[in-house]
């Protein structure tokens, strides 16, 4: 009876020990990390606010007049010509929220095919070229950039250089070496930002400078004669370097540097992710995706067929689901983490006044940010031994160092003991 009394309670403590542990061990790969807020304003640097500006005009009417001249038997009527032109304008500024555009042209191909839309918009694009200029030292360019809104032009972004069509068109992977990116601090005071130059009407998509544009993300519509000030607020939220060892999915994040699940990119973003996710959904229900995606992949394969006027229209339908990601009749599961360093802005206020000049764009942060996130490591690979070391000693009255040390006089000890016992037998022969 004593026996059977002492095996229940050593299978009970067993039991107890390895379901804690279980739980322990669950929380260490699961749930590791705390995010926090940092109020020490005066001790860091705030990223300078990144911005995607998309013109309303984009397609230079004498290249698209050339083009016609090159291939009058396209276009032998004065019909099919203006069509022609409507059909250059919709389609270098198509989107998911204005595919109802193409209705007109839906019968109308002229002989292109989806694989030569965006080189036709790239070689019959307006020489739109903005200069932007900055009160800082810092220099900022002005980088061309393939979004799902068609060729836009991006300022102060690491990423959107990874998404021009001459890298795509190269076939390249390589990483490129980033500009230096543009910091404020508190004690800088207000510091503004201005693009001239801007020829048309145009949107304005603000984001950090590690991210792209996005068509979920709210933007901005400004006048092609108007002087426009923006002022924006800026929350960070950083990474400590004592979680870096982390895997993804304890982290919950990536880096960008943990690019292995992009098809399109040699980087990672969660804005980027978002892309490849809305691609594979358009080409699983309508078996195309636009033009305005990368179509080939790290090994030169084809990632699918790009959609021409026919598959275009087949994605009207679809298109809440592929702006939102979320639907009820279909399981969209993208697998998309956030940025581990990441930079939100949201704006603050914008005023507009006529200018002679054209459009210009200033933007700044009016208010510097009084909070900063930051993700810390709280249950680390230490606290997990010291967690389960204590259970054992509980539940067993035992640590793992003797735990350790029996399985090393149980299996390496012998083993090391018939090694020198047949060892000493050699030399004896």
């Amino acid at each position: 009876m004593k026996r059977l009394l002492w095996a229940v309670c050593i299978c009970t403590a067993i039991y107890g020990t390895a379901s804690l542990a279980q739980r322990t061990w669950n929380r260490f790969q699961t749930n590791p990390i705390v995010i926090s807020m940092d109020r020490d304003k005066f001790a860091w640097n705030t990223t300078f606010p990144s911005l995607t500006v998309c013109p309303h005009k984009r397609i230079d009417p004498d290249k698209v007049d050339d083009y016609i001249k090159m291939f009058p038997h396209k276009f032998p009527t004065k019909e099919e010509r203006d069509d022609f032109q409507y059909f250059m304008d919709v389609v270098s500024t198509v989107s998911y929220e204005n595919l109802h555009r193409l209705e007109p042209v839906r019968n109308r191909t002229f002989g292109i095919t989806g694989d030569d839309y965006l080189d036709l918009i790239s070689n019959m694009s307006s020489s739109y070229k903005p200069e932007v200029s900055s009160g800082t030292v810092a220099k900022m360019y002005v980088q061309e950039t393939v979004t799902e809104m068609g060729i836009c032009f991006s300022t102060n972004s690491k990423v959107s250089v990874y998404n021009d069509y001459n890298y795509w068109k190269r076939n390249r992977w390589d990483l490129i070496k980033p500009n230096n990116t543009v910091y404020v601090h508190q004690l800088d005071g207000e510091i503004y930002a201005q693009l001239i130059n801007l020829s048309s009407a145009y949107e304005v998509y603000f984001h950090g400078a590690m991210e792209v544009a996005d068509i979920s993300k709210h933007r901005y519509s400004f006048g092609a004669l108007d002087y426009t000030t923006v002022e924006l607020l800026g929350l960070e939220t950083l990474t400590s370097a004592n979680a870096r060892d982390l895997t993804v999915s304890q982290r919950q994040c990536r880096y960008t540097h943990e690019s292995e699940i992009m098809m399109t990119s040699p980087i990672y973003s969660f804005n980027l992710c978002t892309r490849e996710c809305r691609m594979r959904l358009a080409s699983r229900i309508c078996g195309c995706f636009p033009h305005f995606y990368r179509s080939r992949g790290r090994r030169n394969e084809k990632l699918g067929n790009i959609c021409d006027i026919q598959g275009l229209l087949c994605l009207m339908t679809i298109k809440d689901e592929l702006i939102t990601l979320k639907s009820n009749k279909m399981k969209i599961n993208c697998k998309c983490l956030a940025n581990c360093d990441d930079s939100s802005f949201f704006v603050q206020d914008y005023r507009s006044r006529p200018w002679f000049l054209g459009a210009n764009l200033q933007w700044g942060i009016s208010n510097y940010p009084k909070m900063q996130l930051k993700r810390d490591l709280i249950f680390g690979f230490t606290d997990l031994l010291v967690y389960i070391g204590g259970m054992l000693g509980l539940f067993l009255g035992v640590s793992l160092l003797s735990i350790t040390e029996c399985i090393y006089f149980f299996t390496w000890r012998i083993i090391k003991h018939f090694y020198n016992e047949n060892a000493k037998e050699k030399l004896l022969l």
